[in-house]
């Protein structure tokens, strides 16, 4: 949870960001192209690619969630000491390559805008871990994100929305008394 809402943060900060200046970098591309005429024949190819096509998420969710897929990785790497460690390094780059297909899925066979289908692949690993912990803490803590994140608009403030409801959970369950722990006096 934790890592999702930090990524989630590091998502907004970068959208946040001013971009160069576009209309300068086409203006040079133009100049460079328009003596040999392909200039018009671009702006025609790519108006012509762009038609009816679900649009692309405006935070980098895909790059996100990879990252955060690593980052469980590697905690549960570094916790389990996996005894077979080529079934876990199977399925951790299964796991990598599951993040970039279901969201082909959901802009093809859904036609999901990218701001609706990155909250929900990262809700699905959120419910698939907490299946693999058996947490219906975590189960809900999914459910309330995939409502946050996907609901607020603009994306940043969904985005920003959901990595408060993930990281108010993950300091719940820090601040949680430990079954396993000492006994109270």
């Amino acid at each position: 949870m934790a890592a999702l809402g930090f990524a989630l943060l590091v998502l907004v900060a970068v959208e946040l960001v001013p971009a160069p200046n576009k209309s300068t970098l086409n203006g040079a591309a133009d100049n460079a192209l328009s003596g040999t005429g392909l200039a018009s024949e671009q702006r025609s190819v790519a108006i012509a690619v762009a038609y009816d096509v679900v649009p692309s998420a405006t935070l980098g969710w895909l790059a996100g969630l990879a990252c955060v897929v690593l980052a469980v990785a590697a905690w549960y790497w570094r916790q389990l000491r996996p005894p077979r460690p080529g079934r876990f390094v199977l399925g951790t780059l299964g796991a990598l390559a599951a993040v970039p297909l279901l969201d082909l899925a959901g802009a093809l066979q859904f036609r999901l805008d990218g701001d609706v289908r990155g909250p929900l692949l990262a809700t699905l690993g959120l419910l698939v871990l907490a299946a693999y912990e058996r947490s219906w803490f975590l189960t809900t803590v999914a459910g309330v994100f995939a409502l946050v994140a996907t609901l607020f608009e603009p994306p940043a403030a969904g985005a920003l929305g959901g990595a408060g409801v993930l990281l108010a959970a993950a300091f719940a369950v820090l601040l949680r008394p430990r079954p396993d722990g000492p006994a109270a006096a």
